[in-house]
């Protein structure tokens, strides 16, 4: 699968090439947006561990076929139901902006991050919320644009001087049930209510007024060190929860949301009972935000903000008619071993968007067993005679113990096949040996006998291997 994968990489040069959006300006990928929803993706590094397992990079980024747009590509390989032959097909999932492993948590806030923060200091409702298979980074992408951001929210308000900025930080565990990240009692909940303004107010929830973004990052700091974790299978830390940190500049509000890592159901089988509930809540709650999302990105008029207390809470986010405020950083793993996940991810992201039908999945391909080497370049025992070179015409001579030929310099394999058994005799064998001549002559020819029949040999497989590929399709 590797062999074949660096192949197809080969073939297409712009995949991971590393532009990173260098060469994008600020605001440029929210230009490119529809609807007010930004689709952007983030593939983390593949970790020393996984290679030292045997796992391998799965996941290509595009950043250069196409001006409107990126793309993310999944490899996935397969084995056909013989369990024999393998198969490798791609997934094409177009985006709002795709960076790769390469790019670094500045140029991910100073491009996607950083235009949405400066909405909300402009009276404006701004969301930002991370997506994506539990340890696949997005705990560490959105610490990095938490941090960012409150530097640059105090930059702006220092210089102001008018702005009071508070927090209210809430974890959503389960369906119903909303804590307070803020408030050092674990049983302190929060209720929702509904205002006449339009807004959702979290009641019970602590506001704390901050004045300082050191301030202001040790209040997260502290939120964070209180939402609930437990183990999984992919990271010992994992969240198993949503959270919501909203910061409200003056008229403007920033959410910054840390989803749950999604889980298919396979993946529960062997939880308990609860695990199991919190699962199902986990991913109903995805399920309402992603209609939420796709019905404000198509000019809805009703917005079923209130399928879920997640939705709820982003009430003024949905009914915003601001542009460009909302964006959704899809973080995904790129070892093989997670495949199914990464594909689950970008599906669901891409209706979200209502892109769905812009994926490009090709038809399973079966893989040669030279898939290593170039397609161009034939194997070494399957050159006909007339295509040798000097030395590989050499190389036969002595393989054939036919010591009395004496070679030109220039003489390849292309001309002597061109002379019968006199031309050799004459002009390439020493004292003129007629028979040894003439077994240099038959030697020739058996070879070429042989080459051609493995020629067709391999000829006829591959056309198997398509006709068995067409079959599964």
């Amino acid at each position: 699968f590797k062999a074949d994968l660096a192949s197809y990489r080969r073939r297409f040069p712009q995949l991971n090439d590393g532009s990173n959006h260098a060469d994008k300006a600020t605001g440029e990928i929210h230009r490119r947006s529809r609807s007010g929803v930004t689709i952007a993706l983030r593939k983390r590094p593949i970790f020393d561990y996984e290679l030292d397992r045997g796992d391998y990079d799965v996941v290509s980024i595009d950043n250069r076929s196409r001006t409107e747009e990126d793309i993310c590509v999944v490899h996935k390989a397969e084995m056909h139901a013989d369990m024999q032959q393998k198969l490798m097909k791609h997934v094409s999932v177009p985006l709002t902006a795709a960076f790769d492993e390469q790019c670094t948590d500045d140029s991910i806030y100073r491009h996607v991050a950083q235009p949405l923060v400066l909405e909300a200091l402009n009276g404006r409702v701004a969301t930002i919320m991370m997506f994506g298979q539990t340890g696949s980074g997005k705990s560490f992408t959105i610490s990095g644009i938490e941090q960012r951001a409150v530097s640059s929210i105090f930059d702006a308000v220092d210089t102001s001087g008018q702005m009071p900025v508070s927090l209210q930080f809430v974890e959503l565990c389960g369906s119903r049930e909303i804590n307070d990240l803020l408030s050092k009692r674990s049983n302190e909940t929060v209720k929702l209510a509904d205002q006449d303004d339009g807004t959702c107010k979290m009641l019970g929830a602590i506001t704390i007024q901050v004045a300082s973004a050191d301030a202001l990052m040790d209040a997260i700091r502290g939120g964070k060190s209180r939402r609930a974790t437990e183990a999984t299978d992919k990271n010992g830390t994992s969240s198993r929860s949503h959270s919501v940190c909203q910061i409200r500049i003056g008229q403007g509000c920033l959410n910054l949301l840390d989803l749950a890592g999604s889980e298919r159901r396979g993946d529960s089988l062997y939880h308990d009972s609860q695990r199991q509930k919190e699962s199902a809540e986990i991913n109903a709650s995805l399920w309402a935000l992603k209609e939420c999302i796709r019905a404000k990105s198509n000019h809805s008029s009703r917005i079923p903000y209130r399928s879920s207390t997640l939705t709820r809470i982003l009430k003024e986010s949905f009914e915003s008619t601001d542009a460009r405020n909302l964006c959704v950083i899809a973080c995904v793993a790129p070892n093989a071993t997670d495949t199914e996940h990464t594909i689950e991810t970008l599906r669901t992201i891409s209706t979200i968007c209502g892109v769905e039908d812009k994926i490009v999945e090709t038809k399973s391909e079966a893989i040669l067993e030279n898939a290593a080497s170039d397609e161009k370049a034939p194997r070494a025992n399957l050159v006909l005679p007339k295509q040798w070179n000097p030395e590989q015409l050499k190389a036969f001579l002595v393989k054939k113990k036919l010591k009395k030929i004496l070679l030109k310099p220039d003489t390849d394999g292309k001309s002597i096949m061109k002379m019968s058994t006199l031309n050799i005799k004459t002009m390439l064998v020493e004292g003129r040996d007629a028979e040894c001549a003439k077994a240099l002559f038959d030697a020739l020819r058996n070879e070429n006998d042989r080459v051609n029949s493995k020629i067709k040999a391999e000829r006829k497989k591959t056309l198997e291997m398509k006709k068995r590929q067409r079959a599964l399709a």
